[in-house]
């Protein structure tokens, strides 16, 4: 009866912390947990500076000038989850992939540094592959 027990705990333990880690982050982490709304507190359009914006996020993945003399500067977020049909033995053969969710920010600069505008989005998607997709 012990044995079964241990056998039992040790499955719980061992399907617990194989799905604990399973997530891959890539890009702005500061991102991960920004929705619209903390955003229109954090960004005021005329009034936040560059360096507001770089304390916020840090240093932009790109920047780029608009033929208007703009400056933008663009930030990303990338999540990407197993699936659980990935651990599943010879399913996974056949079919596998991640749920992904991607958070953009784009940022426009005026001539003197100061915010003209912004966009945010975030996704959903997923990425499957297999003998089935």
């Amino acid at each position: 009866m012990l044995k079964k027990s241990l056998v039992a705990i040790s499955m719980v333990a061992f399907v617990t912390v194989g799905f604990s880690g399973c997530a891959v982050k890539s890009g702005n982490v500061k991102l991960e947990h920004m929705e619209k709304g903390n955003l229109q507190k954090a960004i005021v359009k005329g009034k936040t500076t560059q360096e507001g914006v770089r304390s916020l996020f840090g240093e932009p993945q790109s920047t780029d000038f608009l033929p208007d003399g703009r400056q933008k500067w663009r930030y990303v977020f990338i999540e990407k989850s197993e699936k659980a049909i990935n651990y599943v033995p010879v399913a996974n053969w056949f079919t596998r992939g991640t749920n992904d969710l991607t958070k953009n920010l784009v940022v426009l600069f005026n001539k003197d540094g100061k915010v003209d505008d912004y966009i945010f989005s975030s996704s959903k998607g997923e990425t499957n592959s297999g003998a089935f997709n």
